[in-house]
């Protein structure tokens, strides 16, 4: 396998496990409070407005562009990560939200030319491609897989 089909399918697995933990609840269980003071209707928001800016930036990228757009700044995740929350669909319409910005982060991913990524064999970084995948998707599941997993078997428990 390249590089990028590694990359893409060390996301794809990340995505089935997560969303196969989730994709039986009910609505109601989207706004149970359980991650400090979001539920997972806003968790998947989040997650889902930063696969819409990163896809974004695989564009950019993709042009020659830097990711970022002028006079954006992502130093700062807290506030993108409440404005993200904020726009929070209700109950299973969040889950539907959330698979079509994968979709889209995904496909802008693929799109992205095999040579950016990998690591660089000079400095041994990882290329650009492995960098967006990891922060908003890869190292996103790995961050949330956790805490997902506990509010599952708590619900299970109950």
């Amino acid at each position: 396998m390249s590089a990028k089909s590694d990359a893409l399918a060390t996301l794809d697995e990340r995505y089935r496990r997560f969303r196969a933990g989730i994709a039986g609840l009910d609505d109601a269980a989207f706004a149970e409070t359980w991650l400090g003071t979001w539920n997972l209707s806003q968790l998947l928001a989040h997650m889902a407005g930063w696969y819409r800016e990163i896809a974004g930036a695989f564009e950019r990228v993709a042009r020659g562009e830097r990711p970022t757009p002028p006079g954006v700044d992502y130093s700062d995740p807290e506030p993108w990560n409440q404005r993200f929350a904020a726009a929070a669909l209700p109950g299973r319409a969040a889950l539907e939200d959330w698979d079509a910005a994968y979709a889209a982060y995904r496909a802008a991913a693929e799109a992205l030319p095999e040579g950016l990524y990998g690591n660089d064999p000079e400095t041994g970084r990882p290329r650009i491609g492995n960098r967006l995948l990891q922060g908003a998707g890869i190292g996103h599941f790995e961050e949330h897989q956790g805490e997902l997993d506990a509010w599952l078997a708590a619900r299970r428990r109950a």
